[in-house]
């Protein structure tokens, strides 16, 4: 009777669905399944049969509904981790890394030592045929990234080897000489060894293979076993065989069949009455955390607490600088995502000094002048418009209209002269001009008469002596700073007026008087206001795109779940990913400040490490809100959709583009609520009415930040847990 093997994998009424109760697909249906030591078994099965699914379950990056799992029996959870090598279906790559770099990092991520890590590499680089050491792996063709895949999974001499669809788009010799190779680690190295493949007849050389359809293994024995049971002379034959015969047995019910084998195993695995099992079995996603050792495990050295421990620490310190040199070499070795880090926030912020808060200049205004037809007599200065009379005291006007029109700012406006006001208004409806200027033709005697009699004057004189505008409004900002610009220049030009009339130019001013600003300029500008806003959004925003767009990708090549797989903990992926951004957001900042109040001298009254801490916070909080979109989202597109449709109702919301005080009262309270629109008004206080952090109006920014900071980072913990199933 030949030996009984040591089991690396014991599978017991494992049971797994997707979608509703109602409307769910189970894609694992009671299957048992037992991979021993030192021997390969071949999972065979059509694609959607549950093969992946199961394979994901193994290495604990989904949960069964019910039934147990035990890997590598024996082995503490730590151990066992490292003691897996696993190659998924896709590549599960970074396309920034060099041949070698890909091999070297998962070698970090086992603890390896460099010089272990470069004696296997020599080793698989002949083994497998691989490319350039120095070539990147994106630029490797389909079948090359598969080898260079297929050398990670293995460069640490697993225990288990868990392949999924190792040979797809290899050559039939490479195949030949991999199967040679896994059959002599195999049984010289006593090595389990889990593989999917497509090429039915190539698992032949398979100690043992697994018949899988519908969730349910049809056959589980030695390949020549199976199909002498069947009468079959090959292995597709024998499945087509099994999966007619399953077809009329189900009868649409989920009750498991019986798994025809000669030499099933006996062992039995114990469940408790909550159906979990007593022994080493593990239902993580995350990782092996969750992996108990059985009630029959010894510890020996290795395993041993104080050792355990110190090991533990090492391989870890050897993880996270993995995950650092990987991160580095994506972020430097992506033009576009260096650039985007790093320029993109000097590229918005000039965008916003050159386009925004400068005056309007060049505004088309039509004139026409009724009491100086020909426009030509207005543009000399031989003429006097006011005459004082120092005897009687009095002022007469002449051509005052003209007086008038010189007074406008040419820088501002351009002045176009028309004969009727007709062609005026033609051409402000064409879009040739902005506005028309109407000036009757006894506008001087009009003012005059005016200024003389003031409650006595008759309304025609009142009407005669305005100066009258009719402006295309459908420009707001511009015609409203238009009308600024006219009204100032007409209080200017009756100052004048008033001054060679020998009177107080003070008339000339409405009834109001704006003192000094307690906090402020009079004269600050728009863009002034909205430097806050930008600077916070800017740099939250960019923080957002940055951490989900790295995450995603990492996500959809699969080096995300590849990576947990070799023993790293989410926190610890999410903690490098933490520090890396930290210091590009920390670079932002610098950035940013130094642009903003030394470059464009933007003045500030409060402590600048003050508004750089504001900044820096704010990018933590993108940085957080990035986190989450990257575990919502499955695709760059969904990613998409929801940074840019939060973007837009923020911006719209938190103040920049329209004050809060003019929302509604129920929409105030969402405004405020928001992650920037709080921290944006202290950071206005500060750089305005200097501040610091013991004012309220400033520590709320902080309180805000920094609770959007912990309430993303928890809320990111909770769906984590929830994807795990």
């Amino acid at each position: 009777m030949a030996p009984v093997q040591e089991p690396a994998v014991i599978v017991r009424s494992a049971y797994k669905w997707y979608g509703s109760k109602k409307d769910k697909r189970i894609v694992l249906n009671h299957l048992d399944m037992t991979v021993e030591k030192g021997s390969i078994y071949g999972l065979l099965g059509s694609s959607g049969c549950g093969k992946t699914t199961l394979l994901a379950c193994l290495v604990g990056r989904r949960q069964l509904m019910s039934g147990t799992i035990q890997v590598l029996p024996g082995r503490k959870a730590s151990v066992a981790a490292r003691r897996i090598g696993y190659m998924p279906q896709e590549v599960a790559l970074v396309g920034e890394f060099t041949v070698k770099n890909a091999v070297y990092y998962f070698g970090r991520l086992y603890g390896l030592e460099e010089d272990k890590i470069e004696e296997r590499f020599s080793l698989l680089f002949k083994l497998l045929d691989l490319p350039d050491e120095n070539r990147y792996v994106k630029n490797c063709s389909g079948g090359q990234q598969r080898r260079v895949s297929f050398a990670a999974a293995l460069v640490h001499e697993p225990e288990l080897l868990i392949l999924d669809e190792p040979t797809v788009g290899l050559d039939p010799v490479l195949r030949a000489n991999i199967w040679e190779h896994l059959i002599g680690v195999a049984t010289k190295n006593n090595v389990a060894v889990i593989i999917t493949t497509h090429y039915i007849e190539e698992t032949r050389q398979a100690d043992r293979i697994g018949l899988m359809r519908g969730g349910k293994l049809l056959a589980e024995d030695a390949p020549e076993n199976v199909m002498r049971k069947y009468g079959c002379s090959s292995l597709e034959e024998t499945f087509l065989l099994l999966s007619v015969k399953q077809s009329k047995a189900d009868g649409g019910t989920e009750e498991p069949i019986v798994v025809e084998s000669i030499d099933s195993p006996t062992d039995e695995v114990v469940v408790d009455p909550s159906g979990q099992d007593v022994n080493n079995h593990y239902e993580s996603k995350d990782d092996f955390s969750r992996l108990h050792s059985s009630s029959r495990d010894v510890l020996t050295t290795e395993d041993s607490p104080k050792n355990n421990e110190i090991s533990y620490r090492g391989i870890r310190l050897k993880k996270v600088k993995a995950l650092l040199i990987k991160n580095m070499q994506q972020f430097g070795r992506h033009p576009g995502g260096f650039i985007f880090s790093l320029i993109f926030p000097i590229i918005q912020l000039l965008s916003f000094f050159i386009a925004v808060g400068h005056e309007p200049r060049e505004i088309r205004i039509g004139i026409v002048n009724d009491e100086v037809p020909n426009w030509n007599d207005c543009l000399n200065n031989t003429y006097t418009s006011v005459f004082y009379n120092a005897s009687e005291y009095t002022c007469q006007y002449d051509k005052l209209s003209c007086k008038y029109i010189q007074a406008f700012d040419e820088s501002v406006i351009i002045k176009k002269f028309y004969p009727t006001l007709e062609d005026a208004i033609n051409s402000v409806k064409r879009g040739e001009i902005i506005g028309a200027l109407h000036l009757s033709s006894n506008f001087s005697l009009a003012t005059e008469e005016r200024q003389r009699d003031g409650r006595d004057a008759s309304d025609s004189s009142i009407e005669n002596s305005n100066a009258n505008y009719w402006l295309d409004m459908s420009n707001h900002q511009l015609t409203i700073f238009l009308k600024k610009r006219l009204y100032s220049d007409y209080v200017n030009f009756n100052k004048d007026v008033l001054s060679e009339c020998h009177n107080s130019p003070r008339l000339a001013d409405i009834p109001i008087k704006f003192n000094d600003p307690v906090y402020g300029n009079a004269d600050a500008s728009y863009a002034e206001f909205m430097v806050p806003g930008v600077m916070l959004t800017i740099i939250f925003f960019l923080a957002t795109t940055v951490t989900s767009t790295i995450i995603i990708m990492d996500r959809l090549e699969g080096v995300w779940d590849r990576t947990i797989v070799a023993g790293v903990n989410s926190s610890d992926i999410l903690i490098v990913h933490f520090t890396l951004q930290t210091t590009v957001i920390f670079i932002q900042t610098i950035e940013i400040v130094i642009l903003t109040f030394y470059g464009y001298q933007v003045p500030f009254k409060g402590d600048i490490i003050n508004i750089s801490c504001i900044l820096f916070l704010q990018g933590m909080c993108g940085m957080c809100f990035g986190f989450l979109i990257s575990i919502i989202c499955d695709s760059y597109s969904f990613a998409f959709f929801v940074s840019t449709g939060s973007f837009y109702p923020m911006i719209m919301l938190c103040g920049i583009v329209w004050p809060v005080e003019g929302m509604a009262l129920g929409v105030r309270y969402v405004s405020k609520a928001l992650p920037f629109t709080i921290p944006i008004m202290s950071m206005r206080d500060i750089m305005e009415k200097g501040h610091t952090m013991a004012y309220p109006g400033v520590y709320i920014g902080y309180i805000i930040t920094i609770a959007w900071i912990l309430g993303l980072l928890t809320l990111c913990l909770l769906l984590l847990k929830l994807r795990r199933k």
